[in-house]
This record gives C-alpha cells, sequence and structure tokens, in this order.
C-alpha cells in the first residue's frame, strides 16, 4: 500500500521528563506496512539510529497517491540489516489526511 514511498518524520513530543526534544524532520522510506500490526518498516535514509528516540512520539507524513497521509506513533526497535538502518514504528490512532492551508 505505503511501500517505497517517502516520509518524513518529526518528533511531537517526549514521553520522559528528561529527555531530548528534537525538532528536526528526517527523510525516511517506507520498506513495508502491515496493517494487522499496525507497524510501518521504515528506512532510514542518512541518518544514524540513535538519534531517533525510543522515548518519543513522533508524527509521520507520507506522500501518498492521494496527497500527504499522516500518523503519530512510537519507534520500538531499531537495528542495521542487509537493506540498511531499519525502524519499526508502532501506530497509534490510524492515518489522517493532511490538511493543507
Amino acid at each position: 500500500m505505503y511501500e517505497g514511498r517517502p516520509v518524513d518524520m518529526q518528533m511531537e513530543r517526549m514521553i520522559l521528563d528528561e529527555g531530548f526534544f528534537d525538532q528536526t524532520i528526517y527523510q525516511c522510506e517506507i520498506i513495508t506496512y502491515k496493517p494487522e500490526e499496525e507497524r510501518i518498516y521504515l528506512l532510514s535514509k542518512r541518518t544514524e539510529l540513535p538519534v531517533f528516540s525510543l522515548d518519543g512520539i513522533y508524527r509521520c507524513t507520507i506522500a501518498a497517491e492521494e496527497g500527504l497521509v499522516e500518523c503519530s506513533g512510537s519507534i520500538t526497535e531499531r537495528y542495521w540489516n542487509k537493506l540498511g538502518r531499519v525502524m519499526v514504528f508502532r501506530l497509534k490512532n490510524g492515518f489522517y489526511k493532511k490538511v493543507v492551508n
């Protein structure tokens, strides 16, 4: 459904009080989307994995065929494999269409 689509990831808030809030927008690509698990597997293009916090809530903006689609959630895993830098993003409250003003 969204495989191969570009994604912008940006932190919305921190879970921990003493965590580092990062406002940078990071570019990723969707490897696969598993709706039954509510998980998106992302490939980080240029950014090293430790930059992505496991203690943050992120907004994920997907450039889909029908326009921009957003969702929010958290990163549950970060690891390297043969594809590169992989993150597992767990959805919270599903997708919604981004309205452009």
